[in-house]
């Protein structure tokens, strides 16, 4: 079995939580860093983990490193692909900036996942593939039964969306609070030699 815990990464900076920041490297706040070092020791009494991934940016970075001390044969690995969605030109404004810069067409993340694009960004389609993607390579590792990520929430929501068969505007319950995480399961089908569709659940 396939066994994949996605982490929020943990808070940022009080001033960051109204700017649309997206792919840029926004670090943990000092209560992000402590939070996140409770939250890795509990881990490490509760759980295993042959990999840990995390998406590049400082703040996955942090995290996945405090918990990779609890687990010394783990690797630690960076792939991009967890990386939050790229808004291009609009990281760095604050979302009413954003909002107002084009109001009639903004929905368009949702409601057109497939063909809105913020100028200079991804469509949340192509963020959407690239994270199933990667869960998608975990499966032809070798021994990468236990995985643990630390990711962001627009990933981690496109990939239970993914599971769940979900368009995107219906992802909403699934954009975690810093510090929560969902846990993906999957099994190998004996007679296909392939894996089964991942199950998915929140955990934490």
């Amino acid at each position: 079995m396939l066994d994949v815990t996605l982490i929020r990464h943990g808070e940022v900076e009080p001033q960051w939580k109204s700017i649309c920041y997206g792919a840029m490297d926004v670090p943990l706040s000092p209560a992000g860093q402590a939070a996140g070092q409770t939250l890795a020791a509990a881990i490490g009494q509760q759980s295993r983990a042959d990999f840990v991934f995390h998406s590049g940016l400082s703040r996955t970075a942090s995290l996945a490193k405090m918990i990779a001390v609890h687990f010394p044969s783990a690797r630690v690995i960076e792939d991009d692909r967890l990386r939050e969605r790229d808004y291009g030109d609009w990281q760095g404004a604050t979302w009413d900036r954003v909002y107002h810069s084009d109001p009639e067409n903004f929905n368009g993340l949702v409601d057109d996942p497939d063909n809105y694009r913020p100028p200079g960004g991804e469509t949340t389609t192509e963020m959407q593939s690239r994270v199933v993607q990667w869960f998608g390579d975990l499966g032809r590792i070798d021994h990468a039964t236990k995985v643990i990520a630390v990711s962001h929430s627009g990933p981690i929501a496109a990939l239970a969306g993914y599971c769940h068969n979900l368009h995107a505007s219906e992802w909403q319950p699934w954009m975690l609070k810093n510090l929560e995480a969902i846990q993906l399961l999957s099994d190998r089908s004996a007679a296909a030699d392939t894996w089964l569709p991942p199950r998915c659940r929140r955990v934490f």
